[in-house]
């Protein structure tokens, strides 16, 4: 069967950047086979733009428009549900893609097994000037991290780390199956690598595939972050507001997968991961009587499996 790549792209007031994004996508090594806009009810040109642009395209260009505003997470819903290819690229309104973004990530997706795949991209500012950085290495995307996933570990590392950027993520549209709906409170990247590596294998492509462009509307963005700030966010936290909201993406998560065709070593990891969120939501509201249960949490090597780092076990002796 031929790839033929559906690109699902969600826009939303973009008219600033979006030429730049649709002319990359225009000359990519191997040619869309469609592109499926789906524009959450834009007030500026940017539908204007997108029409314009379907006029000269050499592959079919549909948009749909939302009159109302739906966000981020459903608008891109909406974009791949209405895909017709057999394979799916995610696409942001500011980003500049590699003209071998297409090519690359169709090498990886070749292989029966594997079910989506996504690269690193560099990091770079409004005028697509390199911050000297890529998204991995914003992200702490580890190399052992990469050797596990490559090693068919992916479902693991995600359950404690979301390294999945969805502008570089590309997946076969049999995900779609399992995938959609996307709960509430769940980042569709984050989401659809983890139903992929759940379901089959996530492959991480060790290449810079987008110019990933830094500017003060981005909806995430991939700045880097002084290590004061991010402890000074992190003591900041509510921790019942935060280990709730956890709790339930979490258990939305294994709610899926009980209906899904997936190993039950991956349904057991997550639920391993959900008791650990448990224990630590049910702290004592004494910092020093939090010790113990948080001191056989480290014995038992569950921070080790299912939390990012030691700053895990810092926020739950400190935060209060």
């Amino acid at each position: 069967m031929s790839m033929r790549f559906s690109i699902a792209l969600a826009t939303c007031n973009g008219a600033r950047f979006l030429p730049e994004l649709l002319e990359s996508l225009a000359t990519q090594q191997l040619p869309p086979f469609e592109i499926v806009a789906c524009d959450d009810a834009s007030d500026d040109g940017t539908v204007a733009i997108l029409e314009s642009f379907a006029v000269r395209a050499l592959f079919p260009v549909r948009i749909h428009r939302n009159p109302t505003r739906l966000g981020v997470v459903e608008n891109f819903s909406r974009a791949i549900a209405a895909c017709n290819g057999n394979y799916i690229a995610l696409a942001d309104q500011d980003d500049v893609w590699h003209t071998n973004k297409l090519a690359r990530l169709s090498e990886a997706l070749a292989v029966s097994a594997v079910v989506a795949a996504f690269s690193d991209a560099n990091v770079v500012a409004e005028n697509l000037d390199g911050l000297g950085y890529t998204i991995w290495k914003r992200v702490c995307f580890k190399k052992s991290e990469q050797q596990r996933t490559t090693q068919g570990y992916a479902f693991e590392v995600l359950l404690k780390h979301q390294v999945v950027t969805g502008a570089t993520l590309a997946f076969k549209a049999t995900l779609r199956q399992g995938a959609l709906p996307i709960p509430s409170g769940w980042p569709h990247d984050a989401w659809l690598a983890l139903i992929a590596a759940a379901e089959g294998r996530l492959v991480a492509v060790n290449e810079a595939l987008i110019d990933y462009r830094q500017h003060e509307n981005n909806v995430v963005g991939g700045r880097r972050q002084t290590h004061w700030r991010e402890a000074w966010t992190a003591l900041s936290l509510d921790r019942s507001i935060w280990y709730r909201d956890e709790i339930r993406c979490w258990r939305a998560l294994a709610e899926r997968l009980a209906t899904l065709h997936v190993s039950p070593s991956a349904k057991l990891t997550l639920t391993e991961k959900i008791t650990h969120l448990e224990t630590r939501a049910s702290l004592p509201n004494a910092r020093w009587r939090r010790l113990p249960s948080v001191w056989r949490e480290i014995t038992a090597g569950r921070y080790t499996r299912h939390a990012r780092n030691w700053g895990s076990i810092a926020i739950d002796l400190l935060v209060k």
